[in-house]
Parts: C-alpha cells; structure tokens; sequence
C-alpha cells in the first residue's frame, strides 16, 4: 500500500499506516517468542506528535521488545513461574549491557512515516502507561535508503535505544534496540555468584573423602594363643 503525495495530514498518515499493518501483516520472524528466548516484553509504538507533546493514542503497533531470558535470570528479575536457565559463566564472556530487540515491517513508504510527524514510543513492561524511552522520527535517509533515530531516557527508566528505519519502496522495515545499562550490574553480580557457586562446587568434587581408619588389633588381639 503506497501513500502517494509528501504532505499528507497526521490523522491520515496514521490511518494509513494502521491499515497498512493490518492488510500486510507485522514481519516479526526475527523477533523471539514470549517463553523461548525471552522473558521480558515491552511494547513499542509510533504515536502522533514528538516525545515532548506525545499523542497518547498509538498510531501504530509494532513488534514486542524482548530480553534474552538471561538478563532476568542473572538480574533477578525471573518469573519464579517460568523456567529459567542461568548461563554458564565460563562460556558468557563478560557482564554486557543487555539489549532488546524487535523488527516489524509497515506497508508505509518512510517518506510518509517522517511526513506525518510521528515519534516512536517505548513503553514500559509492568505498566504501559509508562513511558521509558522515546525518540522523534525525522531525518534524510541515506543512498541505501535507510535512517538512524536515538530514543531517549524517559521517567528516569535507565532505558536508551536506536532505531534503524528502512526505505523498502512500499514498505519500511522498522528494527527497534532497547539497551537496559541500569541491569548491568545486577548482571556482573549474578554472574559473579554463579562464579563462585561453581568454584565451591568444584573445590568440594577435588576434595579426597577422609579414607576410613584402619582398625588397629589391640594387646589381646596380637597375643598368639598357646
């Protein structure tokens, strides 16, 4: 679905956007499934206005951001409902800033999506009220057709990001990075405790078990009989 002309309205823009989804559908396949890799989901979305005057009303949904299930489980976040695995620290490398990430196509051209005046909204998991980052759509894509956006810190979340928007003609694909740095060092903790749990652990499977006493014969014992 193609939008023709530069100056459309806002109102229309994101109408056409929001149809656009629903005829094209969402391109989520680079995006893991909630209780496969990922635990934490925050929904994302382009909203009418800029991050300081913010049209409450998304004007369209894109795809979940979701952590890989090792930031809850090092961070102690992790639903005591839901299974989590802790990695192995020797083969984990060193404490990371955690990113989340999620890609959504949109049946828009990008020339329409900056036209109609929209900035891209992270909202928080526990509570979508709650903004946590934000960044306003706007710029000039580059000869490959693609465009750079910083979100911004919101509510003092401790969530940054970027987002890669590109031109596919008749489509945008739209590539949202939620980095959490405020999570890492709860994540260097963890991976130290694990550390240490499996050090004792391998000190305790070095250590000989104290060999059984040799019974030693007593007087009477030693007495040959006559």
């Amino acid at each position: 679905m193609r939008i023709t002309g530069r100056l459309l309205s806002t109102a229309a823009v994101a109408t056409a956007m929001t149809l656009g989804l629903v005829a094209g559908g969402l391109a989520q396949d680079a995006t893991p499934e909630a209780g496969e890799q990922a635990v934490i989901a925050n929904q994302n979305h382009f909203h009418v206005g800029t991050c300081d005057d913010l049209d409450p009303a998304p004007a369209v949904a894109l795809a979940d951001l979701q952590f890989p299930e090792w930031v809850s489980a090092l961070s102690g976040d992790a639903d005591t409902s839901v299974e989590v695995v802790a990695p192995d620290p020797a083969d984990f490398g060193g404490a990371s800033i955690p990113v989340a990430i999620a890609t959504t196509e949109v049946a828009v051209p990008l020339a329409d999506i900056v036209a109609g005046g929209h900035a891209l909204n992270v909202h928080d998991a526990a509570d979508p009220s709650t903004y946590i980052a934000c960044g306003n759509v706007g710029g000039i894509p580059d000869e490959r057709g693609d465009m750079f956006i910083g979100l911004g810190e919101q509510n003092d979340s401790g969530y940054t990001g970027a987002a890669w928007l590109h031109d596919n003609g008749t489509s945008t694909t739209v590539v949202v990075f939620l980095a959490h740095p405020a999570a890492q060092p709860d994540i260097e903790a963890g991976l130290a405790a694990l550390t240490a749990a499996a050090m004792a652990e391998d000190e305790a499977e070095a250590t000989p078990e104290a060999a059984a006493a040799t019974p030693v014969a007593t007087d009477a014992e030693a007495t040959p009989v006559t």
